[in-house]
């Protein structure tokens, strides 16, 4: 049976490396997370709730996290699709709360630092950590940073934080390599929702010769829309491995996900980023 690891879309997955111990401060601390926890298969494997929807057009949002935008002002969460769609020259305010947008990338990330001193906003935790682990919107590249704000959002739940930090840690580009590290944040970024996460999961235990496990992470992945997944469920039933039941209720279940994620404007906005 095929499968394919899931790669995260951030331009970490392919961008500078800074060393293996990337900062010695970051590297060596564990910002409080319990990598002994065992985690209870009960917990692992119960399929995720739906995302929250969009403010704007009230679908549910996408499980790409690069199609999903932070407002500086407001810190709503808006689909790509409706940013795109109700934003022009003419009008530079946010499609939500009508704030006049940043005039600069200084600007804007000083809105996101005043969010997340003040209200500790996960959101605007991982964005930062986004912008210092790549060198983006204005802020010099540090790892130290990036790693830091990204355990902190983590800590505080946000699952593709938690995903961020399982790739460094099997990579072992930006802190010392751990895999008992990396799939303890693997596993609560899957559990929060993050389909990469859990299709990952299966991977691995594809590899250690754990079929049956591997199957769940991939039809959880599935049944959230996850593509990649659907694929391997669709294998694991031309070889057997699947029943006919299983793989009908998984195509179902993926089909209503990708329908309550789709729209006109979504894919009108995907198509002006790929140009």
């Amino acid at each position: 049976m095929g499968k394919k690891e899931s790669k995260s879309k951030s331009k970490k997955a392919g961008g500078n490396k800074v060393g293996k111990l990337a900062t010695a401060a970051s590297a060596n601390v564990d910002y409080g997370f319990n990598y002994d926890l065992v985690i209870d298969g009960k917990e692992l494997f119960k399929q995720p709730p739906p995302k929250e929807d969009c403010p704007i057009c009230f679908l549910r949002l996408p499980n790409e996290h690069v199609k999903i935008l932070c407002k500086p002002c407001c810190g709503k969460l808006l689909c790509a699709g409706c940013n795109d769609a109700h934003m022009s020259a003419a009008a530079q305010k946010c499609p939500f709360c009508r704030t006049q947008l940043p005039a600069s990338y200084a600007e804007m990330m000083e809105r996101y630092q005043k969010r997340m001193e003040a209200n500790d906003d996960i959101e605007a935790m991982f964005l930062l950590g986004d912008c210092y682990d790549c060198g983006d919107n204005g802020l010099q590249q540090d790892s130290s940073k990036a790693i830091e704000l990204y355990s902190k959002a983590a800590k505080l739940g946000h699952n593709a934080a938690h995903y961020n930090l399982a790739v460094f840690y099997k990579s072992g580009d930006r802190v010392e390599k751990s895999m008992k590290k990396s799939t303890y944040h693997c596993q609560r970024a899957a559990i929060g929702g993050n389909v990469n996460a859990r299709h990952n999961l299966g991977c691995r235990e594809l590899d250690a010769g754990n079929r049956d496990l591997a199957l769940k992470h991939f039809m959880i992945a599935a049944n959230d829309g996850f593509e990649l997944s659907m694929k391997v469920v669709r294998e694991g039933y031309k070889h057997g491995f699947v029943t006919k039941d299983d793989l009908l209720n998984t195509i179902r279940a993926h089909g209503n996900s990708v329908d309550e994620m789709q729209s006109d404007d979504r894919d009108r906005s995907a198509g002006l980023r790929q140009a």
